[in-house]
């Protein structure tokens, strides 16, 4: 924008100075000095000190010719650019063009005041763009945390989960084998005294087989007392992932997957879930995308997925915090994270059942 304001003027004085007769060639030299200093100030080095250059040039070009006095609307503009210069620059501004009275004064300062408010409008547009920029990695930064913390508590619910599996197993061990195989020795013993008598002594022998089922039924009732406390594994499948795709409402998406989720590691779901998240809000964000293909493929060897939209993808792509801290996780498990932007945008990435193969796929890889 600042090329398009700054071509205008300095062409609108050119044509000026072209239409007053000859151009003297001390004004042809302050003109080219000008474009040299705005082409430093534009591509190489935005300083202010450049701005007040300028400013000094346009007062030398007053004095030879007041056509030059257009070029005070470009050291206003660069003036407001800069936030904070607003007073400074319109005092010196207005004092320049008193000292050096133009003819067309009024005009002028017409002109200068709207090139100045369409500098504020630029500087306010890229505040806000920049605020927003920095909102939305402080987000992503803060996501990409609490889904680290998440992980690591995680792990350490599963870590004490396990400890207590362990304990419980312990237990229940021990309390078979104190009470139930108590009671089924001695109830053996008691039948096996009912088999020798019951020739010599059938009431008594009748009496001992009463017993002995009387005892039989309260170790029943005493193995279903030490084993009610256990409970089966939650088991994670395809309605976990369905119910990620059913939440998200910006374009349609459509799952595929294939083999036993039930084999699949807590871990390798909690990967594959955050990182379909992951991927679905990327797409909402960049891709423009009006569809999105999700395949999930889990095997002995390996556990893949891939997610693909057909938006308008990037020649350049940069990897930030989600790219990242997928790729990360990913590593993390001894996988593999690949991603490309051919006909849209796609990422891959592949789990190994048994850490240690890692396994390669793609374009630039994770």
């Amino acid at each position: 924008m600042n090329y398009i304001v700054k071509t205008v003027i300095f062409g609108f004085l050119i044509i000026e100075l072209i239409l007053a007769g000859n151009i003297p060639y001390e004004q042809l030299l302050i003109v080219m000095m000008a474009i040299v200093l705005q082409l430093i100030k534009e591509r190489y080095f935005d300083s202010v000190w450049l701005t007040v250059a300028m400013l000094l040039l346009t007062c030398a070009g007053v004095a030879m010719d007041s056509h030059f006095s257009i070029w005070f609307a470009i050291v206003f503009y660069d003036f407001m650019l800069k936030k904070g210069w607003f007073w400074p620059s319109l005092l010196l501004v207005c004092v320049v063009i008193f000292l050096t009275y133009v003819p067309q004064f009024y005009w002028l300062v017409v002109f200068i005041f709207l090139s100045g408010m369409l500098a504020y409008q630029i500087r306010k547009k890229r505040e806000e763009a920049s605020h927003f920029t920095l909102t939305i990695d402080n987000e992503r930064r803060l996501r990409y945390e609490l889904e680290q913390a998440k992980a690591q508590l995680l792990l350490a619910s599963k870590e004490i989960a396990g400890i207590t599996e362990v304990k419980e197993r312990n237990r229940i061990a021990r309390e078979i084998h104190d009470s139930v195989g108590h009671n089924l020795a001695g109830i053996f013993i008691q039948l096996q005294a009912a088999q020798k008598i019951h020739v010599k002594d059938e009431n008594k022998a009748m009496s001992i087989v009463k017993t002995s089922i009387d005892g039989l039924a309260n170790t029943i009732e005493l193995l279903r007392d030490t084993v009610h406390n256990i409970k089966p594994r939650e088991s994670l499948g395809a309605d976990y992932f369905q119910g990620i795709i059913e939440n998200y409402q910006f374009c349609p998406v459509e799952l595929q997957m294939s083999g036993d989720f039930n084999s699949v590691p807590s871990a390798h779901l909690e990967l594959l879930s955050a990182t379909i998240k992951e991927a679905l809000t990327n797409t909402a964000r960049y891709s423009q995308a009006t569809m999105v293909e999700i395949k999930i493929d889990v095997n002995p060897v390996y556990t893949r997925l891939s997610v693909k939209d057909n938006g308008i993808g990037s020649a350049n792509i940069k990897e930030g915090l989600g790219l990242s801290g997928m790729k990360e996780r990913t590593r993390n498990l001894g996988g593999s994270f690949s991603f490309h932007s051919q006909d849209g945008f796609m990422i891959v990435c592949v789990i190994p059942r048994q850490k240690g193969g890692e396994m390669f796929e793609g374009t630039y890889r994770g």
